[in-house]
């Protein structure tokens, strides 16, 4: 599999370090604005999406319409080789903390549900939980969950699911903001900050 990343990361420092994953149709660097916002010093890779969106720009993890398994499938691909990125010795002792936009927060969560123990904390951002009715979330990772109260990108039943699913874990913190549509705003930020105190 080749991953496409942007990458800052101070091989002599202990502190976490974030595995992000942007929406559909956007790249990298939509969540190197975030963690810029959330910490500038942070270390991190930031995926590309492994689809190039033809003719318009941007890119995306898995196709729009797709089953809910093809859906998996490109998940665990992705999941499989950020394990085998991060596994090395270079990592030990970190905290691996996953964040992602809408399908970025989707494959996070996917991540931490075929990987657990290997992720301390997945940040889900606006994720779609489509075809995730049955699912459970007990993997050791603790997840935050947000989404704006406005989001109409994301239907509601696929909202309602995901918080169903998240709330059963350890240490779930799920958020709500009022007037924010499918995006991001400053609260979001400042709990994101408080979650990984």
């Amino acid at each position: 599999m080749r991953l496409k990343v942007n990458c800052r990361v101070d091989f002599g420092d202990e502190g976490d370090l974030f595995l992000m994953f942007h929406g559909y149709g956007n790249d990298e660097h939509e969540m190197i604005r975030i963690i810029d916002a959330v910490d500038a010093e942070a270390d991190y890779y930031s995926f590309r999406g492994t689809y190039a969106r033809r003719y318009m720009g941007g890119n995306y993890w898995y196709p729009d319409g797709c089953d809910v398994e093809s859906r998996r499938h490109e998940c665990r691909v992705v999941g499989d080789a950020v394990v085998a990125l991060t596994g090395s010795a270079a990592f030990a002792g970190r905290r691996k903390i996953l964040i992602g936009f809408s399908q970025g927060g989707y494959l996070s969560y996917r991540m931490a549900v075929e990987h657990p123990g290997v992720f301390d904390a997945a940040i889900l951002l606006s994720p779609s939980f489509r075809g995730e009715q049955d699912a459970e979330a007990d993997c050791g990772t603790r997840f935050l969950l947000a989404y704006g109260d406005q989001d109409r990108t994301i239907p509601v039943e696929d909202q309602d699911t995901a918080r169903r699913v998240i709330s059963g874990t350890r240490g779930a913190r799920l958020c709500t903001y009022p007037g924010m549509a499918h995006a991001i705003c400053d609260r979001e930020i400042d709990d994101i900050r408080d979650f990984l105190r």
